[in-house]
């Protein structure tokens, strides 16, 4: 099994916080590295949907959990309380995130937006943040600025819808390990997945 394992993600994806705890614990247990490949759900060319309220359930019926509230206690997860921008785009994370692999500093870049993002209520997407973030983990600022404001790494992160299906990739985040790929699964999953592959 390749040590390194592809992992289509989107920061602003709660399945994908989720995620990125998971990869930590596995890269713990297992050794294995991750690929973050940039799967952007809210593309510049499509538009944000504008989700209608859930419906009140009857006064006499007990709640019942989501899929992703089972993954939460699954993985005994709490998600974080911080205020988050609303219909914030990330591909200016992404590349960033692109950049940073040239310089073999991806795994720490990914670590610092996805918690700038989900733990403190950061805009991930703008250039001044992701400098700041960057500070300490990128060695060329100036170069990562303007690999961000000239797209040098478009090619390198698949827009949701079409793009990311003819790419077979569906939801995120999607691990694939040796020749299968997962999407939305609970670490024991992972966990098994990688036993079988190795």
């Amino acid at each position: 099994m390749n040590s390194t394992i592809p992992v289509a993600h989107d920061f602003i994806c709660p399945w994908c916080w989720v995620g990125f705890l998971q990869a930590k614990q596995l890269e713990e247990e297992f050794g294995v590295k991750f690929d973050w490949i940039g799967y952007e759900l809210f593309p510049i060319e499509l538009e944000w949907p504008d989700y209608p309220p859930a419906p009140e359930p009857p006064a006499n019926k007990p709640p019942v959990l989501s899929r992703f509230e089972f993954l939460l206690a699954a993985d005994d997860i709490e998600m974080p309380a911080a205020t988050k921008p609303k219909k914030m785009r990330t591909y200016n994370a992404h590349q960033a995130v692109e950049y940073a692999k040239t310089e073999g500093v991806a795994d720490q870049l990914v670590e610092a937006l996805y918690r700038a993002y989900w733990e403190r209520g950061e805009e991930i997407n703008d250039l001044s943040v992701i400098i700041r973030l960057a500070s300490g983990i990128v060695v060329n600022l100036d170069d990562l600025a303007s690999a961000i404001e000239t797209k040098r790494f478009k090619d390198n992160v698949v827009g949701f819808d079409e793009p990311a299906y003819t790419s077979g990739i569906y939801n995120v985040p999607t691990f694939t390990i040796g020749e299968k790929r997962y999407a939305e699964q609970p670490l024991s999953r992972l966990r098994k997945a990688l036993r079988e592959a190795s």
